[in-house]
């Protein structure tokens, strides 16, 4: 519970910069592929945020269903729900913990994106996470994980460092990193500067490895449909920076081969 306030705390820091902070960051492919993957059903989004995805999903017709740690991110989803076309297809979300969760429902599509997952800053919430998704499918349904793969995304390339992000003769944003390689944390912190005074924005993540994912995955009874470097469907690589990867139920039986990485 103390990860899981504190997480709370650290993202309602960030929810009013949040929708600023991403504008540049373009969901329709993203949108399109979870469309197609939800079909005819709804999702369930884990860490939707301020449903800078969730929205373009749903102007697809599919309704989302959303769980987020901030009460204040949940807050800016609801004010642009109150914007958004009635014709259009519903975004809702609660608190909620993504690693543990029960809705009594099952869904054709769960997913979580642009490395959210790694908020679970324990193996085991990670695990559980896998284990509640798992719970939620239905049986033909898939679990997508979209995040950054670690070494050559930068997340875990130096012990410390720090990157200059924005700089103007009246502002200035940088970013400090420390890494700790035993317990594949990252512990990071916003710092911005300008005519209004200094902002800090403090983040925690623990990454994880494609194959660690897999792992997970078996443990919750999926398997790795496909894996793609992006949402456009390229191709996985070793100098891949991202993944986007498609689990679904493990099939009934003893089949133990292994699972495919074709692209999509």
């Amino acid at each position: 519970m103390k990860d899981l306030h504190e997480q709370a705390t650290r993202w309602d820091r960030w929810a009013p910069h949040y929708d600023e902070d991403t504008r540049n960051q373009n969901p329709s492919a993203a949108a399109a592929v979870l469309s197609d993957l939800a079909g005819d059903g709804a999702a369930l989004e884990l860490g939707i945020g301020t449903g800078r995805v969730a929205f373009p999903l749903a102007e697809w017709g599919t309704p989302v269903f959303g769980l987020d740690v901030s009460q204040k991110m949940i807050s800016r989803l609801e004010e642009r729900q109150e914007q958004m076309p009635e014709e259009r297809s519903p975004v809702q979300a609660r608190i909620g913990d993504m690693a543990r969760f029960e809705l009594g429902t099952h869904y054709p599509l769960v997913y979580v994106i642009a490395s959210a997952f790694f908020l679970l800053t324990k193996q085991e919430d990670q695990v559980s996470c896998f284990r509640s998704a798992a719970k939620h499918l239905t049986s033909q349904g898939r679990f997508v994980v979209e995040a950054a793969v670690p070494h050559t995304s930068g997340m875990a390339s130096e012990r410390q460092q720090m990157i200059v992000r924005e700089m103007s003769e009246e502002h200035l944003e940088w970013s400090a990193f420390v890494h700790d390689p035993v317990r594949q944390i990252v512990r990071a912190q916003e710092v911005r500067v300008g005519p209004d005074g200094c902002r800090l924005l403090p983040n925690v993540m623990r990454y994880a490895y494609p194959a660690e994912l897999d792992l997970m995955a078996q443990l919750a009874g999926l398997r790795l449909e496909r894996r793609t470097a992006d949402w456009e469907g390229s191709p996985f690589t070793a100098t891949s920076t991202h993944h986007v990867s498609v689990y679904s139920h493990q099939p009934v039986g003893n089949d133990t081969s292994p699972p495919t990485r074709a692209s999509a």
